[in-house]
């Protein structure tokens, strides 16, 4: 062990020498100037000491107040014992020694009123092992008042952990509406489902319901009201009629309907009130289907079927392809479902995986055989459109044709035609119109016109506005209804249509650039109101296993430290939530489907 240099002992020697003369000023009263009141004991203290050690002190002497003139203060509302132990360490640095859970919340709040940061450092970490149901709330509450933010999330996560025991304590309901809604926000919440969540709501609401009722829409904001059972949603303002009153809550209310009613469009949902909590059965996930992992023959693809949780950062696997449909085939989400379409294999399959039973189905299959198109859920239905067909003569490959695909019925039916045939194009919904972005025509060449396909009328037309360039291997996703486009260059392009005024001619804008992006074959999903891009080829056949978040709401890209198991192209990619319990650890030896 190395010797202390005479310096640091010498250092040693003041602040020893120091701290006695500090106790021994504490211990006698010497030279004091001021004196403390609180309750029946009174203290003599030194203003040099309090102002050094505490900046309320400081503040008090050094602005002219009536106590640093008359050398008198008084603290009526503080317990004596406490605001000694308190005092003491101002002179002496100790406190430990004489700290109990039973006056630590005491001493806390003292220490943060008389801002001692070191002291409140001191307590707070004395606190975190001792944190218990019965005080957890006190202590949440006085945390956050006094902003000690390490204390605040343990005292929090605490509550959500055990919430139903912290809600049979009394204290639990003399929350303001503001301290409810910031405890049911929690993704931990021990909850059995969101409806008796919202009972509990309704029922804090009740006891004082002309007062509480302003706090319904903070309130219901954290509640998944769309993992409310049909039955309870429907008859919930029917119920209880001042919910009405409140046009926030009204409107989660109106929200969580439509997500029940539009199950074609449950994976574009992006509010808080659509998010799964960690407690429930069920993992939002991403689920990559088929792709390849070379780019070399033999070309490996994989059967297996994989998915990543984004809060567990873990990949898992699911049921296996009971075949591999080829490369190009399309593929969507219908509720928690998810349907992969044609193929350069099986031009016409239509396989369903069941989410509920972790099982791929065979449906039946289409009219006409496609690859390179896309399939898209709107209202009941799937619809496959467009497309290429190399069984067909040279020129006429691209196909025009949408096939629509009645889900109840497992049936298809022919539902028009494009007015461009194109494919290797991109797709997306916004309410039940459906646009085409780009594609390569029968004459091999790319173009940039946008085509709309009107699934109330099945009447298809051009739109009177462009892509950027004329472009195929696009990627469309839908966030809130505004659809982005994703070009191999990593340019983000928004398309924009003004639904209120349509006599104003759609366009689009580039909103963004995802950085060194240069790539074909890539996939895309919305993710809690991010695009995440995955995967994909780079030009010099390298693969790729990153992903990367584009931000519409601030136009920034981040690569995330998230990655694929392995680089590969993406056939399909889906995000929708599944069973907890079909969710498997990976395994490297996913089956396999060897293509030459």
């Amino acid at each position: 062990m190395a010797a202390k240099s005479p310096e640091m002992a010498l250092n040693k020697i003041y602040l020893d020498l120091l701290c006695d003369s500090m106790k021994r000023l504490w211990t006698t009263g010497d030279h004091s100037d001021v004196t403390i009141e609180v309750g029946e004991k009174t203290f003599n203290c030194h203003k040099s000491i309090l102002a050094a050690m505490s900046p309320y002190f400081d503040a008090m002497f050094s602005s002219g107040m009536r106590e640093s003139i008359s050398g008198q203060v008084t603290f009526p509302e503080m317990d004596p014992d406490l605001f000694e132990i308190v005092l003491s360490f101002m002179y002496t640095g100790k406190a430990e020694e004489v700290m109990t859970t039973d006056n630590a919340v005491e001493l806390l709040h003292i220490a943060a009123v008389l801002q001692i940061k070191a002291l409140q450092g001191i307590i707070e970490e004395f606190l975190h092992p001792h944190l218990t149901n019965e005080n957890c709330l006190k202590v949440w509450r006085l945390s956050v008042l006094h902003d000690c933010h390490t204390l605040t999330e343990k005292s929090v996560q605490l509550i959500a952990r055990n919430f139903k025991e912290i809600i049979t304590n009394e204290e639990f309901w003399e929350l303001d509406g503001r301290e409810v809604a910031s405890i049911i926000k929690e993704d931990t919440l021990d909850i059995d489902s969101e409806d008796q969540l919202c009972d509990l709501v309704i029922k804090w609401i009740e006891r004082d319901v002309e007062k509480r009722k302003e706090s319904c829409g903070i309130l219901f904001e954290q509640i998944r009201l769309a993992f409310l059972t049909p039955e309870y949603l429907v008859n919930l303002e029917e119920k209880h009629e001042f919910l009405k009153e409140d046009l926030a809550c009204m409107k989660f209310i109106n929200e969580a309907k439509s997500f029940k009613l539009l199950p074609a469009r449950q994976q574009e949902a992006q509010g808080k009130q659509t998010c799964l909590r960690l407690t429930a059965s069920q993992e939002e996930v991403l689920v990559l289907l088929g792709g390849c992992e070379s780019t070399t023959p033999p070309y490996v693809r994989s059967l297996g079927v994989i998915c990543y949780s984004f809060y567990r950062k873990e990949w898992f696997s699911i049921a296996a392809l009971p075949y591999d449909p080829g490369i190009e085939f399309a593929s969507c989400t219908y509720q928690n479902d998810i349907y992969i379409n044609g193929g350069g294999s099986m031009q016409k399959c239509l396989l369903w995986y069941d989410s509920s039973k972790n099982k791929w189905l065979q449906n039946e299959c289409m009219g006409y055989g496609r690859r390179r198109h896309a399939i898209v859920a709107v209202t009941g239905a799937l619809y496959a459109i467009g497309g290429y067909d190399n069984k067909l003569d040279d020129g006429h490959r691209m196909l025009s044709s949408i096939e629509r695909y009645i889900i109840e019925e497992d049936q298809w039916e022919m539902a028009g035609d494009l007015p461009i045939a194109v494919s290797s194009f991109s797709a997306a919904v916004v309410g039940e119109s459906i646009y085409i972005f780009g594609g390569e025509k029968n004459d091999r060449k790319d173009t940039a016109f946008i085509q709309c396909y009107e699934t109330r009328t099945r009447q298809a037309t051009k739109v009177d506005a462009k892509i950027p360039m004329a472009c195929k291997l696009t990627k469309s996703i839908t966030c809130d209804k505004r659809i982005f486009l994703i070009f191999f260059d990593g340019r983000v392009v928004e398309y924009v249509k003004d639904r209120k005024d349509t006599a104003k001619k759609p366009f689009c804008r580039t909103v963004g650039r995802l950085t060194a992006f240069q790539r074909i074959h890539f996939g895309v999903i919305q993710h809690r109101g991010n695009v995440i891009v995955l995967g994909g080829e780079i030009d010099n056949a390298t693969l790729c296993s990153d992903l990367i978040m584009f931000d519409p709401s601030t136009t920034g890209c981040t690569k995330l430290r998230d990655t694929l198991p392995k680089p590969r192209l993406i056939d399909g990619c889906v995000k929708v939530a599944i069973q907890k319990k079909y969710l498997q650890t990976l395994k490297e030896d996913s089956p396999k489907s060897t293509r030459r």
